[in-house]
Order: structure tokens, then C-alpha cells, then sequence
């Protein structure tokens, strides 16, 4: 016997409302979705949920449901604990990390799925723990092939915008009742007033549902003189109508009440011990039953709740300030000292400054960053800033928080402490940190090293106030700048004159990477033998392999890079961090472009770039297109590589970022390479190498060194290209630049005479190119086209055939059908077999390859951070693409050899 809901009230006015709500639930099973409501306090977000909620359960939907606390915002995963009881979700699976903790709850609610749709309901999202907040937007953004909705009730207040606008969640504002709805409404819960109460309840009220209620029981009273108060806000009038309530309570009441309305925590034991406290005279849990009678409050035997956040608010107004801080400061006498909200509790009581206060919230701040409870971190920080008594360390505790909210992507607490610590009393170190910040974080303005002139000065002052690690970590956040800036040598030398008075370990990664970013060239071979010492390491964790990667791709060590990377990753993906994975999937796609994998670069800029999106950092979103841009010229996708770079080009032409269009020069030279326009790769790589041009950049130009000597042997140039490498090599030699040597060898082979080419070509080849597969190629490719001009076709054919090989398993198409091109020529007669995996996407490749390498759609989900049924709707679209229909054949068919050729 099926049991059948009874129909949900109707809501008056919300019909548009509750189409769109309903219709999530029409689409639940063919595929999931979330949707935010925000709006103002009472506009009835609540009682919407509540009737879609009703509607969910009545067509068998697993409804879970959860309410935001105040007392629960520092327990991080509490959320979630409650939303997902009953489920078979275990406290190991919130463990491990915030990426971790998301995957775990979307693989469960994917499970949950399977037999019948699930939605998530959760109130007062805005006071969700930030973790559990954190995992339901990862959630949310990715339910797309599993029948789970997501639903979620915020107050439209500017803290709860900006998780909002983090998050990436669509949002439906819920406004207040038309003129039309809001008679309905009052006509149904007050229909005794009169024509003229009736007018004046409508115009206060603003179509606000509770305030038509509230506001109707205060004029059935004939309270009246509260209605006249229309100058003031909405909120603030229905806070005075709860604080009318609240005013014929007993005194013990009101006192307990507010020692209740300033904590965080519900129990009722606590909060009596508090009240007591203040009063200093006993206050036991009877003292609430005035406020529960009056509406105010709702308890049990241990726990207090207020009927509606704007009691609290009324609460605490209508105490006003002193009395406030009094219950602030008894709530800090009765918590022990080793409960964080002690020193909360302390601050919220401090009417002047404290140092001490202060520095017990910067200690709290670093606790609750290393929980996960970033969002709660950034509040204890910038809050200790403005208890600290000195001027010059509270602007620097501005400017820590300002970096805290960046690394947050809470872009509105960012631009807030940026101002206030420019308006603060700064040491010059710390204008000259703020100053930096303000322009990369908010502005993408490009100032080179101009304002950074003087790093040397201010590693010293930092050192000398906050240690060598804090001066060390500062480094280590420019450096990057100073690589692609083009610092003369003079400028060079005084960095690192100071980072040698720094007291940490020479294999520390921040001072390798920042050596390599700061001095690739004079650091260059001290940096590759540390490089090749860590890289050997157990105890180097992912976070440090990211920057051993920057630092292998800055002095030209490509392939260690790339496997530095790889290794970043793979930890990234376990435990975190989401922003950081997007810096080293970047990182991995850049050396890919630099190596000419183009299989694996396509499958990490995308998802580098989407990741960097969803983190909000649009410096590795320019830089993932920049790398895709040669990626997709290498694979002979011109225009998709051309208008990428276009795109880059005007990113970077706005910020003045002048170095960075060394990035576009290599994609449009790639482009031009794979479409054999040989003189038009010259002459738009040519700039990279040019210090009048603008897009010279001192250290890229090894990077472009290959692809100019090959532009340049197709278009004979080669007395231009030896002018380049004559003015190379001493840099080369001196740095012990990886690629830079793979390039003079080509170049010297390729360039020499006839009657010495032939020992350069296989000296060259003689040299370890295992890590360089596509220089090897083209090497090969130069090789076997010499041959065959010296009338050696039977020679010719082995080295064409094999580079011909590499570039296909590389997806280098162009480049192989090049070399099939010469290979016929030579006389063999033979043609590239068709690749049917060039049909599929950056992220259909990837699922395909890790369904050869064997993993289950469970493996890949944790591995992409999507779910099971996500992994199998791509499978569906794989299949027909590919040909087959078993998971069987695309594993054989990945794992066959590429370069199959038809002779």
C-alpha cells in the first residue's frame, strides 16, 4: 500500500518561486542540481524550502535536512555530520582534508541515489561551518549525472554574498510579496483589522511575510506607536518588536537571555553559569520559561534556541553595548583556556586595545587555518589587528589578514583589509608587501620588479623582525614575479646577497625555488644539483614538489619538472589544496607544452584552468590558456591555438604585463611551425630574443630556443640562428641549462657543413634525450632529412620512421605527417592510420586512459573529483566516439600503439 503526503500548503504569491524549485525535482533523475534562496530575514525562504521539501518526500525522494547554528561555525564538518546521519557516511571519511572530506560525501550521495533521488535541504546555510560549507558548493557544482538536488536558504546579508559568490552555485533571490500578495497574506492572519491598521501594516511591512505577521499582531494590540517608526530599516523595526516583548520579562530572564543571544553555544548549562557570573547571584534554567511563553525562545533540558535570528539581534540591541561586553567577558570567566572561544569571548569584551588579547586571536587564527575553519582564521586575524596597540604591527596584521583573504577567494574581505591597511601606519616593508599585493591580487597590474627593486633591504628588515622563516615565506611568494620581469644582473645580485643571510636549510624548496625564479642563470647549476638531491627525497610533501617543479621548469629541466609536478598532483588530489592543485596542473601543462606532450597538456590545462575558475585565480587561468595555446598548435588545432592566444595577448596588453607575451609569441610561432608557415614561426619568435622588443623575456627565450632553431633550418636561416646561439651559449653554459643544451646541439648539427654534420648528428643523438621524446624526434627528423639530401634514402628511413613514431605517440600531428611526408620521399610508401581518440575531449581522454590503466568509475571519481555516475555518462558518450561498446576494448584500444601506419 502506497502512503501518499498530504498536498503542501499553499504559499501565497510564490508561485514563480515554486516552479522553479519544482521543476529541479521534475529533472531529479535524468540529472541532479543545486540552487541557493537568498534574501532578507522573514521573506519566507524557509517556508519555501519547507513546501518543496514536503513535495520531495511525497514523490519518495530521501529528503535530508540540516540547520545552520551559530554555536556549531567552529566545528568544522558538524554541517555535514548532522545533514548526513543515518547514512552510512563515518567520521574517517570527513579526515584527510577538505578534498577528501568533499569527494568522500559525493561518492555517498551518488550511492544514496541509485534507488531513489535524494535532496539536501539546509537552513541558515550562512551559518554553516565553513568546511561543511565548503564541501556542499564542491557538491553542489557537480551534480550533473546523479539524482541529488541541493537546496539551501541564506540571509541576503554581505557575509552570506560572498560565500555565495564563491561558491559558484546559482542562486535564486527570493523578493519580498507584491502589493497584490501581501493583502492576501494579511488578509488571511489578521482579518479583523480595519481598513486603516490594514494600510499602515502593508506599508511597514514592505511585503515581507513575518514582518505582515509581527507587525499584525502588534496592531491587533493597538501598539501603534511602534508602527509609526517607518524611518527606520525593516529589520531593525521587527527587532523592536521583539524587543517590546522582551522588555516585560523578569531581569533574571533578560540577563540569561543575552548571556544566550552573545554565545555561540546552546547549552543551557553553560550559559546559566555565565548569567550567574555577571550577576553574581544564582540563575538557573527556569529563568527561560518567561521568554518561551513570550515566544522569544524554544528549550528543552539542555539546549536553548531563539525563535528567529532577529531575536537575538533584538536581544542584544536592546542591552546595548556595556552590558553586552559584561556578558562577553562572564562567558570568557566560566570556558576553560584551552577552548579558543575563551579568547573570542575576551576580544568581543575589550572596549580599548590589548596586545595580549590580540595575540591570543593571531595564535587562535593559525589553530583554526590549520583545521580547515579558514573563513573563521581570517576573522580571528583581522580582529587581533585592531586590538594590537601599536600602529606599525597593526598594519602589518592587516596586511597577513589581506593575504589570508586571497588565499580564501573571499574577494570582498580582501579589497576591505587591503584599504584599511593602506590607511594604517605601515613600515616601509610592509607598504612595500601591501603595495605588491594590492597590484597582483586585485589590480593584475604589471610592475615588473619596480616596486621589488629593493628586495634585498626588505628580506634583511623582515629578517631582522619576524625571523628568516616569515622572510623566507615572502620570498617565496615574489619570486615568480622577479623570473618574468627581465631584473638586470646588478639588481639580481643584491637578492641574493640577502637570502644568503637568511638562517634556514639550503635544501629548504622555498629557497630553491626562489633562487631558481630569482637567478636561474648565476643559481642555475647550484639549483639543478639540490633539484636533483630533493628530487630523491622522501619527506618532500606536495606542496614543496609544486615548487620544485616551478623551480625545475624555471632553470629549463623539463622533465624532472614535469615528474615533480606529476607527483604534486597525485598528492594534491588526496589531500588538497583544491587551489594549489590548480598551480601545479598548470605547472604539469606547461611542461608538457615544453616537451611536446600534447596528450598529457591538453588533459592538464583543461583541467588546471577549470579548477583555477573555480578557485577564482585568474592568473593561473591566463596561464593554463597561454600553455593550452601551444598545446593545441602542436596538435595542428591552429585556430582553436590562435584565438587562445589572442586572448592571452589582450589579458596581458591590459596589465602591462609586457614579459608575459613571451607565452603568446611561442603559441603563435607553434602555430605557425605546425602549418609549415616557416618564415612567419621566425619572425614570431624572433621577439623573445630581442631586448628592444616587447615581448623580450631574458629567461624564456631558452625555452623558445628549439622551436627558433627549427623555424629557422626550414626557412634558411641558419647564419641568423648562429648569431643567436653565439649569443646563447655563454648563458648556457654558465646556468647548465637542460633545454638550453638540448637546443645547441640540434643547432650545431643542423648549422654545420656537410662534411661535419654527420658526427654532430650523432653526437647529439649519443646525448641523454630519454626525458625529451619530441626534441629527440625532431632531432631525428633534421637526421633523416640530411640523409636523404645526401642521396642515403635507405638510411634516411629508420630515423624519419622513428620520429615520425614519436610525434604521433606525442600528438604532435603535424609534426608526424611531416615526417611521413620525408619518409615517403626517401622512397618508402606509407600513411598515418586515422586516430580515433583525437575524437574525444581533454576530459574523455583522461577517463579513457584511466579505464586502460584499470581503475573502476569509483577510482576516476575520486581521481577527477566527480562522481561514479558522472564517470559513466562520459563512458556513454565515449563508446559510440570510439567504436565499441566494453570496457575491454577501450583498454586495448588506449593501450595500442600510436603511429600505426598503413604501407
Amino acid at each position: 500500500m502506497s502512503i501518499v503526503a498530504a498536498a503542501p500548503p499553499a504559499l501565497v504569491g510564490r508561485d514563480a518561486e515554486l516552479r522553479d524549485l519544482l521543476a529541479l525535482l521534475d529533472e531529479a533523475k535524468l540529472g541532479g542540481g543545486a540552487l541557493m534562496l537568498s534574501g532578507a530575514a522573514g521573506v519566507g525562504k524557509s517556508a519555501l524550502l519547507g513546501v518543496v521539501t514536503a513535495e520531495a518526500a511525497a514523490r519518495d525522494a530521501r529528503v535530508l535536512t540540516v540547520t545552520g547554528v551559530p554555536a556549531e561555525g567552529q566545528a568544522p564538518y558538524e554541517g555535514l555530520r548532522r545533514l548526513l546521519a543515518g547514512t552510512g557516511l563515518v567520521a574517517g571519511d570527513l579526515h584527510g582534508g577538505p578534498l577528501r572530506a568533499a569527494m568522500s560525501v559525493l561518492h555517498r550521495l551518488s550511492a544514496l541515489a541509485g534507488d531513489s533521488p535524494v535532496v539536501l535541504a539546509v537552513e541558515d546555510a550562512h551559518w554553516l561551518d565553513e568546511p561543511s560549507w565548503e564541501v556542499l558548493a564542491f557538491v553542489g557544482r557537480r551534480l550533473r549525472s546523479d539524482a541529488v538536488v541541493l537546496l539551501a536558504t541564506l540571509r541576503d546579508d554581505a557575509d552570506a554574498r560572498t560565500r555565495l559568490a564563491a561558491s559558484g552555485l546559482p542562486v535564486l533571490t527570493v523578493p519580498p510579496l507584491t502589493g497584490q500578495a501581501a493583502a492576501e497574506l494579511l488578509a488571511r492572519v489578521a482579518p479583523e483589522l480595519g481598513i486603516a491598521l490594514r494600510a499602515r501594516v502593508l506599508a511597514e511591512a514592505e511585503g515581507n511575510p513575518l514582518a505582515l505577521i509581527e507587525f499584525a499582531a502588534l496592531a491587533s494590540r493597538q501598539d501603534q506607536e511602534l508602527l509609526a517608526s517607518s524611518r527606520l530599516p525593516l529589520t531593525e523595526r521587527l527587532e523592536r518588536a521583539f524587543a517590546q516583548a522582551l522588555a516585560a520579562l523578569p531581569a533574571d530572564t533578560r540577563i540569561l537571555t543575552l548571556v544566550a543571544a552573545v554565545n555561540e553555544d546552546d547549552a543551557i548549562e553553560e550559559n546559566t553559569r555565565a548569567a550567574s557570573l555577571l550577576t553574581g547571584r544564582p540563575i538557573g534554567a527556569s529563568a527561560l520559561v518567561p521568554a518561551t511563553r513570550a515566544g522569544l525562545v524554544v528549550a528543552d533540558v539542555a539546549r536553548v534556541r531563539f525563535r528567529h535570528p532577529l531575536v537575538r539581534s533584538a536581544i542584544v540591541q536592546a542591552a546595548g553595548t556595556g552590558l553586552s561586553r559584561e556578558a562577553h567577558a562572564a562567558l570568557a570567566g566560566v570556558l576553560p583556556d584551552d577552548d579558543d572561544r575563551k579568547i573570542w569571548h575576551r576580544a568581543a569584551a575589550a572596549a580599548t586595545y590589548d596586545d595580549d588579547i590580540a595575540a591570543g586571536l593571531a595564535a587562535a587564527a593559525l589553530r583554526a587555518e590549520g583545521r580547515g575553519a579558514t573563513g573563521r582564521a581570517l576573522e580571528a586575524l583581522e580582529r587581533a589587528a585592531y586590538l594590537t596597540a601599536d600602529p606599525v604591527r597593526r598594519g602589518a596584521r592587516l596586511v597577513d589578514a589581506a593575504f589570508m583573504a586571497f588565499d580564501l577567494g573571499d574577494r570582498a574581505a580582501l579589497e576591505r583589509l587591503v584599504g584599511r591597511a593602506e590607511d594604517a601606519d605601515l613600515a616601509q616593508v610592509d607598504r612595500s608587501r601591501l603595495t605588491y599585493f594590492r597590484d597582483v591580487a586585485l589590480h593584475f597590474v604589471w610592475t615588473g620588479v619596480d616596486r621589488l627593486s629593493d628586495l634585498g633591504e626588505f628580506l634583511d628588515e623582515m629578517r631582522a623582525r619576524d625571523g628568516s622563516a616569515f622572510a623566507l615565506r615572502w620570498l617565496a611568494r615574489v619570486s615568480m614575479r622577479w623570473y618574468f620581469a627581465n631584473p638586470p644582473r646588478e639588481s639580481r645580485a643584491l637578492v641574493l646577497s640577502a637570502i644568503e643571510r637568511l638562517a634556514v636549510p639550503e635544501d629548504d624548496p622555498q629557497i630553491v625555488s626562489s633562487l631558481a625564479m630569482i637567478s636561474p642563470v648565476e643559481r642555475g647549476r647550484q639549483v639543478l644539483r639540490q633539484l636533483d638531491a630533493l628530487s630523491k627525497a622522501s619527506w618532500v610533501s606536495p606542496h614543496n614538489l609544486q615548487m620544485l617543479g616551478d623551480a625545475a621548469n624555471a632553470v629549463g629541466a623539463f622533465p624532472l619538472g614535469a615528474r615533480m609536478y606529476a607527483e604534486s598532483v597525485a598528492g594534491m588530489r588526496a589531500r588538497g589544496p583544491f587551489g594549489s592543485l590548480a598551480h601545479s596542473l598548470v605547472g604539469q601543462a606547461t611542461s608538457a607544452a615544453r616537451l611536446g606532450d600534447t596528450r598529457l597538456g591538453v588533459i592538464a590545462a583543461a583541467e588546471g584552468r577549470a579548477l583555477a575558475l573555480e578557485t577564482r585565480q585568474p592568473q593561473w587561468v591566463l596561464t593554463a590558456d597561454a600553455a593550452s595555446a601551444e598545446i593545441h598548435a602542436l596538435r595542428g588545432a591552429t585556430d582553436v591555438a590562435r584565438d587562445l592566444a589572442a586572448r592571452v595577448e589582450q589579458a596581458f596588453m591590459s596589465a602591462g604585463a609586457y614579459p608575459m607575451l613571451s607565452l603568446v609569441q611561442f603559441a603563435k610561432g607553434a602555430a605557425e611551425l605546425a602549418d609549415g608557415a616557416f618564415e612567419a614561426a621566425w619572425d614570431a619568435l624572433r621577439p623573445i630574443f630581442t631586448p628592444s622588443e616587447v615581448s623580450y623575456n631574458q629567461n624564456l627565450r631558452l625555452w623558445a630556443l628549439p622551436h627558433l632553431a627549427e623555424a629557422a633550418l626550414l626557412s634558411g636561416r641558419q647564419a641568423e640562428l648562429c648569431a643567436v646561439a653565439g649569443e646563447l651559449t655563454p648563458v648556457i653554459e654558465e646556468s647548465g641549462s637542460p633545454v638550453g643544451q638540448v637546443a645547441l646541439a640540434y643547432i650545431r648539427a643542423v648549422t654545420a657543413p656537410d662534411e661535419s654534420a654527420e658526427e654532430l648528428f650523432r653526437r647529439a643523438l649519443r646525448d641523454d634525450l630519454v626525458g625529451w621524446p619530441f626534441e629527440r624526434a625532431r632531432l631525428r627528423y633534421a637526421w633523416g632529412a640530411w640523409l636523404r639530401r645526401q642521396r642515403r634514402a635507405a638510411e634516411a628511413r629508420a630515423p624519419l620512421r622513428a620520429a615520425a613514431e614519436t610525434f604521433d605517440a606525442l600528438g604532435a600531428v603535424p609534426w608526424s605527417e611531416r615526417a611521413l611526408r620525408e619518409l615517403r620521399a626517401s622512397g618508402e610508401r606509407i600513411r598515418r592510420k586515422h586516430d580515433a581518440r583525437d575524437r574525444l575531449t581533454a576530459q574523455e581522454t583522461q577517463i579513457a586512459q584511466l579505464v586502460a590503466d584499470g581503475l573502476t568509475n569509483r577510482d576516476i571519481g575520486r581521481r577527477l573529483f566527480v562522481s561514479p555516475r558522472t564517470v559513466s555518462t562520459h563512458l556513454s558518450r565515449i563508446f559510440p566516439k570510439l567504436g565499441i561498446t566494453t570496457r575491454g576494448e577501450l583498454s586495448r584500444l588506449m593501450a595500442a600503439r600510436d603511429g600505426e601506419y598503413i604501407i
